[in-house]
């Protein structure tokens, strides 16, 4: 057995009486999803998926991005624009890191 991800939920207790009289049928509706942002899809596999490579293959494979966004990319001090994100992980899929 692997776990995959560990989800926090708070069920809100002010719906409780609503599932038991069977007005809310979904149970997306009662939960609230707490996320924590340090175990999310970029922080689990993309950040480790770019220190696979040196970062020279990064900067030729990304068209030239600038070295520090790689750098605080791969070191998962801060995320890159979403175009940026949306780049990176195509690279990542194209050389086979997923």
């Amino acid at each position: 057995m692997r776990i995959d991800s560990i989800t926090p939920i708070g069920k809100e207790s002010n719906s409780l009486e609503e599932v038991q009289a069977g007005l809310v049928h979904e149970e997306q509706n009662v939960y609230t999803v707490y996320t924590d942002p340090r175990r999310d899809y970029w922080s689990r596999e993309v950040v480790p998926a770019l220190q696979k490579l040196p970062l020279n293959v990064w900067e030729r494979e990304s068209g030239g991005k600038s070295r520090r966004i790689l750098i605080d990319a791969r070191l998962g001090r801060r995320r890159p624009h979403r175009e940026n994100q949306e780049l990176l992980i195509s690279v990542a899929k194209k050389l086979g890191l997923f």
